[in-house]
């Protein structure tokens, strides 16, 4: 059996490639603004009625990015591979999407939404409210978290003249992911290079650092 979804638009974000986008949004310190684009003539209008009496919502989505799956995969922070229903990998059987964010606003047909961690271009399915009484579980755990809960975090130390021409952003972010674990990664796109040092790579700038202990220092 095959089942044919069709989107009813188009979330537009400030994510273009993966490594731009925050994991998991409550997490990072980045909250930005995205915008769903509903398509003309659906009728959708009607259908989002009573939509801005809500402060959250979910998304459901479409990884159009993702490309084939595997049944164990790599979490962004951690070096153990982990059965894939136990993740939010975007790389599933069917990459189907769920995302909370806050809602600030609708006009028309599009939904301004703030924390998001999709790709700009992501086919949104189905809206849904979120609804606190029936969606929220907080003492809910997920033991394989509360074993990367409990990895140390690290102190980045910016050596010499290493943080200059580099923007306040992009100094946030490579801060954000090596104090989370700057061992070698394919997503946060960290690799080991000659003589124990390491390079982190951010859109195309390059940062060379070592690891002492519990501290990460930026050489170059």
């Amino acid at each position: 059996m095959s089942i044919v979804l069709d989107p009813i638009g188009v979330i537009h974000t400030p994510y273009i490639a993966p490594y731009d986008a925050p994991r998991q949004p409550r997490v990072d310190a980045r909250v930005d603004t995205a915008h769903v684009v509903l398509f003309p003539h659906m009728n959708y209008e009607q259908a989002l009625c009573d939509v801005d009496g809500c402060e959250r919502i979910w998304l459901i989505t479409h990884f159009h990015k993702a490309l084939g799956w595997k049944p164990r995969v790599l979490v962004p922070r951690g070096r153990t591979k982990r059965g894939v229903f136990a993740t939010r990998s975007p790389h599933r059987p069917n990459n189907i999407g769920l995302t909370c964010v806050e809602l600030v606003r609708i006009d028309g047909l599009q939904l301004e939404v703030r924390g998001t961690d999709l790709l700009d271009g992501t086919p949104v399915l189905d809206i849904k409210p979120y609804i606190a009484y029936a969606d929220a579980f907080p003492e809910s755990r997920v033991a394989w978290l509360d074993e990367v809960d409990a990895l140390p975090t690290y102190a980045v130390v910016w050596s010499g003249d290493s943080a200059q021409g580099v923007d306040a952003e992009t100094r946030a972010h490579v801060e954000r992911v090596l104090e989370a674990d700057p061992f070698p990664h394919p997503y946060r796109r960290i690799e080991e290079i000659a003589d124990g040092q390491y390079e982190l790579a951010v859109r195309e700038l390059r940062f060379r650092f070592v690891i002492n202990n519990a501290t990460v220092t930026i050489v170059a």
